[in-house]
């Protein structure tokens, strides 16, 4: 499998939150007449010489000059791509893997198996993004290695590490980046609205249990906590397991701090897009103190598909599984 941070691991709990899971980084300027400063965005609008419209951006790495509504949009990071899709806006360039049919949804796979693909995540090709003339390039890692695309187009760079480690703080980012603000305001409301249906249906269900998140890790070692957690919060669903209130993974435990579980009525465990657990979840699925978990050997431990969370299709699509869970509780 390549390597992609939808469901690459281990990786670094706060990156992968998007919480997405989630698994980059510069702004820049460009040589056709974008400039950079450190001064605050305005919403106000410019014309180049080139008569193209243009608006200042303020991103993690100061303001840059990016077209009014962007186009041909190159992402540096497979999450970057998701998030756009739920704007309406299939990136012209995308890493490696970005298109994977075992982790992704298959009307999703469809949208991005035909998109050009730019190298690995972090190692960003500059000839292929050339190639593509894109007129904004989005990164949220890869600082160093994106900074000299800024000759090729604007870059708008967004630290996911610093500001904003949740999915929903960096997808409104990408938003503002690529002027699709009013797509991202419909998400939210649907999102919100099913929030609402299943708080409403389930509250005797979400008021009298406990859940936790997790996934398999390598070396005899489990992830408690997973990028879905940040929907379990939003329906109210109380976490368990000692999960810190403003951590949503991955904190790795050994099969031997297993009893952290047994304050858990119901828990979520991590499998792919075609309903496979990975190799090391499995492994966690066949061991003999995953089985003798309380809320196990009460057939409380549900698959979720949404192991990634990196924007609001996702987190609806999630809602809906929880949905499906709690009827059973």
């Amino acid at each position: 499998m390549a390597r992609s941070r939808i469901l690459s691991g281990p990786v670094e709990r706060r990156r992968v939150l998007g919480g997405l899971t989630g698994a980059a980084a510069a702004l820049g300027l460009t040589a056709c007449g974008v400039s950079e400063s450190d001064d605050k965005a305005s919403n106000s609008g410019s014309e180049e010489s080139s008569g193209a419209a243009t608006r200042s951006l303020e991103t993690d790495n100061g303001t840059v000059k990016v077209p009014q509504k962007p186009e041909r949009v190159v992402v540096l990071e497979n999450y970057d791509a998701l998030m756009l899709l739920d704007l309406g806006l299939v990136p012209v360039g995308a890493p490696d893997g970005a298109a994977n049919p075992q982790l992704l949804p298959k009307d999703v796979y469809e949208q991005l198996k035909d998109v050009d693909t730019i190298g690995a995540s972090g190692t960003p090709n500059s000839q292929a993004i050339a190639a593509l003339k894109p007129d904004l390039i989005i990164d949220q890692f890869y600082k160093e290695k994106s900074a000299p695309l800024k000759t090729i187009a604007p870059v708008a760079f967004y630290d996911w590490h610093t500001s904003g480690a949740f999915w929903n703080e960096q997808i409104a980012k990408l938003a503002k980046a690529v002027n699709r603000e009013s797509q991202l305001t419909e998400k939210k409301k649907e999102y919100e609205r099913r929030l609402t249906e299943v708080r409403t249906a389930y509250r005797k269900q979400i008021a009298t249990t406990t859940w936790a998140p997790l996934s398999g890790g390598p070396n005899g070692k489990f992830f408690l906590g997973t990028p879905l957690v940040t929907v379990m919060r939003d329906v109210g669903l109380r976490i368990g397991a000692g999960l810190p209130e403003k951590e949503a993974g991955f904190v790795p435990k050994s099969y031997e701090e297993m009893d952290v579980l047994k304050d858990c009525d119901a828990l979520i465990y991590s499998v792919q897009a075609d309903g496979r657990a990975t190799p090391t979840t499995q492994q966690l699925l066949d061991h003999k103190l995953w089985k003798g978990v309380p809320a196990v050997k009460a057939g409380r431990a549900f698959p979720s598909r949404h192991f990634v969370m990196a924007n609001y299709s996702f987190a609806i699509a999630t809602v809906d599984e929880i949905e499906g869970m709690l009827k059973k509780m």
